[in-house]
C-alpha cells in the first residue's frame, strides 16, 4: 500500500476515525495499530508478513534474555502463540501458495524452542545474555541474508570457482524480496543489542512491542527507530493538539508534494538515461543523473516526511530521516544529514564495536572502509552498491586523512572568505556525490563505464530536457533555502498570514495540476 494511493486514504480515513475513537483506551489503540499494520503491510503480499511476526515473536523473547532477565513461562506461551494464531491466519488467507510458510515455520519453532531450553536451563547468566544476543544476530541477519542475497553470493561463488576450473552447478532460487526486510531487522535487532548493553529494558508486553514493530508509516522505509525513542510511546496516552494536527498534515503534504511532483517526473529521464548510457551525449548524460540524484532525494526523503506526518496524526513522533544533506560540505556531514536512521545505526552498532577511531589513525581507516563496504551491501546485492559503499568509504577517509572537516570548522575571520570556502566545499562535494548516484542507480559495471566515456567525448545533446528538469529542481532549491535562511525544515507550519496561505496554495496546487501520472513504487521499498 502506497502512501501516494487513493487506498492508502481510504484506509487511513478509516483507521484514524477507529483509533481517536478509541483515545482512552491505550492498549485498544495498540492492537488496532497492530491490526492496522498487518493489513498495511499484506496490500503488498500477505505472505510475507510472516516474516514480521517471526521478528515479533523472536526478538520479544530475544531482548529479556539479553537483558540478564529469564524468559518466564508466560512471556513464551505469548510469544508462541502470537507467532502461530497470525501465522495460521495468513496461510488461511493465502492459500495453498502459503503451505511452505507452515513446514518453514514448524522447523524455525522447533529450533528456537531448542535454544530457548539450552540458554535457560545450561548456561550462566552473562553466557545466557551473549547468546540470546547472538541469536538475534543469527535469526535476523539470517532471514535477511537468504531472501536479499542467497542468489547473489551463490552466482558470485559460481563464477568464483570457474575462474580456477571448477565447473557447479548453477544454483538459483526464485526469491521474491519481501518489502522493508532491511528496515524492520535492523529495527528488532538493534532493539536486543541495546537489550544486551543495558541501554534499553526488555518489552514489558508483548502487544506493545508487536506495535513498535509493525507500526505502519515507518515499517517499509523508515526511519529506523531506536526503542528508546519509540517504544515508550506506545505506553503513554497519545494526545493531539490543533498545532500538531496542522503541522502532522503539512508535513505530509509536503512529502507527497516531493514525490509525486519531482520525483516521479523526474523519473523518467533519470530511467531513460540509465537505461542506455552509450546513447546520450555528455549533457544528456549530466541531465539524467542529475535528475537522479534529485529523485531519489526526494522520493526517500517525502517518504520519511509522509511517514512522520502519519505518525504526528497518530500522536507519535518519529526521528528525523533528512535534514538537506545536500547542502552538506564534507561526506561525514552528509552522513549526518542524509538517511540518518541507518547512518547513526551503521555507526553505533558496527563502526564503534570495530573500535571506532578509538584505536589509531589506521584503524579506523579500516573501520571506515568495512561500515561503508556493508553500508553499500544493505540496500542491495549487487556489485554498484558494493562499489557505492566503497567509495563513500575512500571518500571519508581522504577527507579525514586531510582534516577537512576540521579545517572547515575554523573560522578565518572573515565572514565573506568562511561563505566562499564553504561554497566551494558544497560544490566539490556536489560532484562526489553525482559520481556516488552514478554507481548507485547503474545497472552494472559496464554501465557506470559508458557514463564515462560518454562524458569524457564532451558533446551535447537535446538541451529540452534541461528545460524539463530544471524547473522541478529549482522549485525544491528555493523551498530549502527558505529552510536554510529560517532554521526551520518545517516551514510551512511555522507562516502565518499571506506567506502561509500562498505557500500551501502552491503546493497544493502543484500536486493536483503537476503531479505526474500514475502511483510510482517508492525507490527504498526494494531494500
Amino acid at each position: 500500500m502506497l502512501f501516494n494511493s487513493y487506498t492508502f486514504a481510504m484506509f487511513f480515513a478509516i483507521f484514524s476515525a477507529l483509533y481517536w475513537v478509541l483515545a482512552r483506551r491505550v492498549r485498544a489503540q495498540n492492537v488496532l495499530i497492530i491490526l492496522g499494520s498487518f493489513i498495511f503491510y499484506g496490500w503488498w503480499d500477505v505472505r510475507f508478513l510472516v516474516l514480521v511476526i517471526v521478528s515479533i515473536a523472536a526478538d520479544f523473547l530475544f531482548g529479556w534474555g539479553a537483558s540478564g532477565e529469564r524468559n518466564r513461562t508466560a512471556n513464551i506461551s505469548k510469544s508462541l502463540a502470537f507467532l502461530w494464531g497470525t501465522s495460521l491466519t495468513v496461510v488461511a488467507i493465502a492459500g495453498r501458495e502459503a503451505t511452505w510458510i507452515l513446514e518453514w515455520l514448524a522447523g524455525y519453532t522447533a529450533v528456537l524452542c531448542l535454544a530457548l531450553f539450552v540458554f535457560e536451563n545450561k548456561l550462566g547468566q552473562q553466557a545466557r545474555r551473549r547468546a540470546y544476543m547472538w541469536a538475534s544476530v543469527t535469526s535476523n541477519l539470517g532471514i535477511l541474508g537468504f531472501f536479499k542475497y542467497f542468489n547473489f553470493f551463490a552466482g558470485t561463488f559460481e563464477q568464483a570457482a570457474s575462474t580456477v576450473g571448477w565447473h557447479l552447478t548453477p544454483v538459483e532460487l526464485s526469491i521474491v524480496l519481501p518489502v522493508g526486510i532491511s528496515f524492520y531487522t535492523f529495527q528488532t535487532l538493534s532493539y536486543v543489542i541495546d537489550c544486551y548493553r543495558g541501554q534499553q529494558k526488555p518489552a514489558a508486553q508483548l502487544i506493545e512491542f508487536s506495535s513498535f514493530v509493525s507500526f505502519f508509516p515507518q515499517l517499509v522505509a523508515g526511519p529506523i527507530e531506536r526503542a528508546r525513542n519509540l517504544l515508550p510511546q506506545f505506553f503513554a496516552r497519545r494526545t493531539i493538539t490543533l498545532d500538531r494536527f496542522s503541522s502532522g498534515v503539512w508535513l505530509f503534504v509536503w512529502g507527497l508534494c516531493k514525490k509525486v511532483v519531482i520525483a516521479d517526473n523526474l523519473a523518467p529521464v533519470a530511467d531513460m538515461v540509465f537505461a542506455s548510457p552509450g546513447s546520450y551525449a555528455s549533457t544528456d548524460l549530466l541531465a539524467g543523473l542529475l535528475a537522479f540524484a534529485f529523485q531519489i532525494y526526494c522520493d526517500f526523503s517525502g517518504y520519511s516526511d509522509m511517514a512522520r506526518g502519519t505518525a504526528r496524526l497518530l500522536g507519535f513522533e518519529l526521528s528525523l530521516n533528512f535534514n538537506i544533506p545536500y547542502i552538506a560540505r564534507t561526506p561525514s556531514e552528509f552522513w549526518q544529514r542524509w538517511h540518518i536512521s541507518l547512518s547513526s545505526w551503521l555507526r553505533d552498532y558496527l563502526y564503534i564495536p570495530l573500535g571506532g577511531n578509538r584505536e589509531g589513525r589506521w584503524k579506523s581507516y579500516r573501520n571506515l572502509a568495512i561500515t561503508m563496504l556493508l553500508g553499500g551491501l544493505w540496500h542491495g546485492a549487487n556489485w554498484t552498491f558494493i562499489a557505492w559503499g566503497a567509495y563513500h568509504g575512500s571518500v571519508l577517509i581522504v577527507y579525514r586523512a586531510l582534516g577537512i572537516d576540521a579545517k572547515l570548522a575554523q573560522s578565518s575571520g572573515s565572514k565573506a572568505i568562511d561563505m566562499a570556502r564553504d561554497f566551494f566545499a558544497v560544490a566539490v562535494m556536489s560532484v562526489i556525490l553525482l559520481f556516488s548516484w552514478l554507481l548507485f542507480r547503474a545497472r552494472s559495471i559496464d554501465a557506470v563505464s559508458s557514463f564515462l566515456v560518454g562524458f569524457a567525448h564532451l558533446t551535447h545533446g537535446d538541451f529540452e530536457i534541461w528545460g524539463f528538469i530544471l524547473p522541478l529542481i529549482g522549485g525544491l532549491v528555493l523551498v530549502q533555502t527558505a529552510q536554510v535562511w529560517q532554521k526551520r525544515l518545517e516551514i510551512f507550519g511555522a507562516m502565518s498570514g499571506i506567506p502561509a496561505l500562498t505557500s500551501r496554495a502552491l503546493v497544493v496546487y502543484s500536486i493536483i495540476f503537476l503531479a505526474a501520472q500514475g502511483s510510482r513504487q517508492f525507490i527504498y521499498f526494494d531494500f
